[in-house]
């Protein structure tokens, strides 16, 4: 019995077995081996999550976040290169020779004033371009200048204008490459242009470049000391084209931008009376130009614009109408002085009564009659049936422009603007 137990117990030992061992899994479905999957719920008991060291980690957390917690200075640091960076990369690169820079004048020194431009460094400027004609400094620390950036050595400073005669002739060169501003006396005219003293260099200027418009009379800028471009420069230096107009009209676009961006409509502006034409003016209202329209000159009737304005004075004017603004050739700015100006319509206008005889000029002749100014900016009409006392075909075979007449105020209309009038009904009239 013991060895047919044995026999049956371990039936391994035959070395066939093995192989047959397989199939005996498979056979695994005895009854009495189920209840060994069923102390499975050893895995159940895998409440090894119940020895929930998890506890332990979560004091281990909570060990390191406190050390964090406490250590400021680590954030500080923190904050500080973020800071940092932050300023780094607000702060401008390094201008490069040049360009044109405006700053506030920070600090004056013995030899230079310090210019504080935004970058990195202040830039020193020559306190002798800061001398006025009589010798004495034009500027102080707190002004605002613009100037522009120059080669010094490793370095960069601030200049006005090249001074070549003080400079030297490697400065030349470099204000061609720079495109830095050099200072000149315009000589005399030539073909074509003026001749340009540069420090002892001979240039030539343009008559086209030496102003924004062309000058009728050229002689104007002879003898004059300006600041130029250069915009040509051969290989040996004997060839020197240089501009003013470039120069000015940088400026120009820098001042129009900055107009531009604030201009509405309804803005009372201070301009420069820059062109007179037949049917208006153009006037410069800070690098842009805006047209008063002959109309909208005065209350009174224009008969040309040069009659009350000329070129180069200072009026103030107010933004009527704004088109396309920054467009280029289509950009159109329309202004007035009228509007700035008190109309005398309403009051003298009611002082006007019907069958009174008033003076007034003849200002124009037109077929159905003509017009007569009684006071300044009041005009009324005399209409061609009421000139004579015969029939007439036009105004001129009785009345010329510029005439003083009598005219009888036949009716007063506030509200149309309008006045009509009466020649062959005055009390005077005797006939023509």
């Amino acid at each position: 019995m013991t060895s047919e137990l044995n026999e049956n117990l371990n039936p391994t030992p035959d070395p066939d077995e093995p192989t047959t061992t397989p199939p005996e899994p498979t056979a695994a479905p005895d009854p009495t081996d189920a209840p060994e999957p069923t102390a499975a719920p050893e895995p159940t008991a895998a409440p090894e999550p119940k020895e929930e060291p998890a506890p332990e980690p979560t004091v281990a957390p909570t060990t390191d976040d406190v050390p964090a917690a406490e250590s400021p200075d680590d954030n500080q640091d923190g904050d500080f290169a973020e800071m940092l960076e932050q300023s780094e990369q607000a702060t401008p690169a390094a201008a490069k020779p040049g360009d044109k820079v405006t700053g506030r004048i920070v600090q004056i020194g013995e030899h230079d004033a310090f210019v504080d431009c935004g970058l990195r460094n202040e830039l020193p400027l020559s306190l002798a371009e800061l001398k006025g004609e009589d010798g004495q400094p034009a500027f102080k620390e707190g002004d605002e200048i613009t100037a522009h950036v120059q080669k010094d050595g490793d370095g960069l400073k601030l200049t006005l204008a090249v001074n070549l005669r003080d400079a030297g002739y490697e400065a030349l060169a470099a204000a061609f490459a720079d495109g830095t501003p050099v200072k000149g006396k315009v000589g005399e005219t030539n073909k074509g242009g003026f001749s340009v003293d540069l420090g002892g260099k001979r240039a030539f200027c343009p008559f086209s470049q030496i102003d924004l418009r062309r000058a009728d009379d050229p002689t104007i800028f002879v003898g004059k000391d300006y600041e130029f471009k250069i915009l040509e420069l051969s290989d040996d230096g004997r060839n020197i084209v240089v501009s003013r107009r470039a120069l000015l009209q940088a400026n120009r676009d820098d001042e129009a931008s900055d107009t531009r961006a604030g201009l509405q409509l309804g803005d009372t502006r201070e301009g420069m009376v820059t062109r007179l034409v037949p049917f208006g003016a153009f006037v410069d209202i800070g690098g842009l130009e805006g047209l008063v329209h002959i109309s909208q000159i005065s209350h009174q009737r224009v008969g040309h614009p040069g009659d009350v304005l000329r070129e180069g004075q200072q009026i103030k004017v107010k933004v009527l109408e704004i088109q396309n603004l920054g467009m280029g050739r289509t950009e159109r700015i329309s202004l007035s002085m009228k509007a700035l100006a008190s109309d005398p319509w309403p009051e003298t206008a009611q002082g006007l009564e019907p069958g009174t005889d008033v003076t007034g000029r003849v200002t124009r002749l037109v077929d159905f009659g003509v017009f007569v100014e009684l006071q300044p900016g009041i005009e009324g009409l005399v209409h061609i049936s009421e000139l004579a006392n015969r029939r007439i075909i036009h105004p001129r075979e009785v009345l010329n422009e510029g005439d003083d007449i009598e005219v009888r105020v036949l009716d007063v209309d506030l509200d149309r603007r309008r006045i009509s009038l009466s020649r062959r009904q005055t009390a005077h009239y005797d006939g023509d």
